[in-house]
């Protein structure tokens, strides 16, 4: 049997991983604004991420696999698209840099 898809959520978290990796769960649910830990136990469970070790606060950190560079096609991580090639309207551009902004200031924290 073919696997399903990725969902929308597994999709935006398997997002935030590639680019941010290490990441933590807690990191991915502010940029997301939702929590993510089914997500994230699809991605883990499908092999598309993998723990990382763990954050100075005892966080497990998340960072992409093998699989997840041949399924997409990459050599490496340096191949993904910059995220200034998707291009978002002003709207999505001034939401995603104040979730970035937030993230990045309580990373700190996580």
């Amino acid at each position: 049997p073919r696997t399903p898809p990725l969902t929308q959520a597994q999709a935006e978290c398997l997002g935030v991983v590639a680019y941010l990796q290490p990441v933590s769960r807690p990191e991915i649910a502010r940029i997301r604004g939702v929590a993510s830990e089914s997500a994230v136990g699809t991605l883990l469970e499908r092999g598309l991420i993998e723990e990382s070790g763990r954050s100075r606060f005892g966080a497990v950190l998340y960072r992409t696999t093998e699989l997840f560079e041949r399924l997409f096609g990459l050599g490496a991580l340096s191949e993904l698209p910059d995220v200034s090639a998707f291009d978002p309207t002003p709207e999505e551009e001034g939401e995603l840099r104040d979730r970035l902004l937030r993230a990045g200031e309580q990373r700190g924290e996580t």
